[in-house]
């Protein structure tokens, strides 16, 4: 029997079942803001703490543990120190942190990401190319596969072919039904990354995300072996889950939304602000953990030392006090300071190459199947996880020609 609001509030546990409703989860969170700032579970996500963690819910409270890097530090503790090995940059505090980030940053600035446009263009049409003649398909494969066919064959350097298989063991380990399933996959995909790196020190650079990490240097010191594995293990991770969620549930919600998918077609102008809306409306993550560092107290929560905080992204951009109609998906939102790239030091390094996924992705399925339609019973939606989204999309359309693809 589904457990009520006030029970999920008391002790919140994000793997549990109700949250398999797309609409259930944000009911929860709606009233635990109501509540207070701060939440505590037993059950945090991403570590097995002996003593859980709290939770910040609202959007001012997200925004200042994620900009005070000093007092909720993003070093690890507990079993999830051990889980992601040497330096990695999302693990990292200051000044550390800002020198692994640097080295990074040049390979996804704007310039260099905006040169990617025909690329994504070409691979979002071969996906769609698979079923455009047959007039029905699984909006979902496209949500999926995009941004990691783009991020391994583009940006990191790993065969696309790696694909499907780094997607079905990050999703294990995110979702395993135990934990000893979830690390069982964790160590699979290390491995996994760890041969890919393997077989490039033996291949010789090809100007590409991993040669970036194998020949990084940190005041004239090169990365370590395992630090250029977990970093690339991080961003395989990242550049999978968070943006393929993200576009499911876009593609989904026009598609359930006929006249929202017309008025996006009508209005292409507004395609980058509704990205946005959609990234605020149900793209964001639903915990990432922060370690206390000193005795603080914050609206009206004393938080010690050694204590976990969890930043809940997803119930803060879903909060009133910043967005008004927070629950509404508003295509022409213009005040939209959503926190789904994060805030503060770490903010989302792949933001710039997410946006453009995006963009394209929606821009290429409305293009070329303009009357497409979903349906909610047929529709598959995974939601009692650090990230949500639709694993199945199926939708019909009036059928329409194969393209050419450069």
């Amino acid at each position: 029997m589904p457990k009520s609001l006030e029970e999920h509030a008391e002790n919140f546990d994000l793997r549990h079942e109700d949250f398999n409703d797309p609409d259930y989860l944000y009911a929860v969170y709606s009233h635990m803001r109501e509540n207070a700032a701060f939440a505590h579970t037993d059950f945090p996500f991403l570590s097995t703490r002996d003593d859980g963690a709290w939770v910040a819910m609202r959007y001012d409270e997200c925004y200042e543990v994620l900009r005070d890097w000093e007092t909720f530090s993003s070093n690890p503790s507990g079993d999830a120190a051990q889980q992601l090995p040497g330096d990695v940059v999302i693990a990292l505090d200051p000044p550390r942190q800002q020198q692994l980030r640097k080295v990074l940053n040049p390979y996804f600035s704007p310039g260099r990401i905006k040169q990617l446009q025909p690329q994504i263009r070409t691979e979002t049409d071969a996906l769609i190319n698979t079923f455009i003649e047959e007039g029905r398909g699984d909006l979902a494969m496209v949500a999926w596969q995009q941004p990691g066919i783009v991020f391994f064959k583009y940006v990191l350097g790993m065969p696309v072919g790696d694909v499907l298989l780094c997607i079905e063991l990050t999703d294990t380990a995110l979702n395993g039904a135990t934990e000893e399933i979830r690390m069982t996959a964790w160590g699979g995909l290390y491995q996994h990354i760890t041969n890919a790196v393997t077989t490039r020190m033996e291949q010789g650079p090809k100007d590409d995300l991993i040669d970036v990490l194998l020949a990084a240097e940190i005041d004239g010191v090169k990365l370590e072996f395992v630090s250029v594995v977990s970093n690339a293990m991080l961003l395989v991770q990242a550049g999978l889950e968070t943006t393929a969620s993200a576009m499911s549930c876009a593609l989904h919600y026009l598609g359930t939304h006929p006249a929202e998918r017309d008025r996006l077609i009508r209005e292409p102008e507004i395609m980058s602000t509704a990205v946005e809306e959609f990234i605020r409306f149900a793209g964001s993550i639903h915990g990432i953990p922060r370690t206390v560092t000193k005795e603080v107290e914050l609206s009206g929560q004393k938080l010690c030392p050694g204590e976990s905080v969890v930043v809940n992204y997803a119930s803060g951009n879903r909060d009133s006090r910043e967005f008004p109609d927070a629950d509404k998906c508003i295509l022409d939102r213009e005040a939209n300071r959503h926190l789904g790239f994060g805030a503060g030091v770490h903010r989302c390094l792949g933001s710039n190459l997410a946006r453009l996924e995006f963009r394209i992705g929606l821009e290429q399925v409305l293009g070329r199947m303009p009357d497409y339609t979903a349906s909610d019973a047929e529709s598959v939606f995974h939601g009692n996880s650090v990230t949500r989204g639709f694993r199945e999309i199926p939708v019909v359309f009036t059928p329409g020609p194969r393209v050419a693809l450069d």
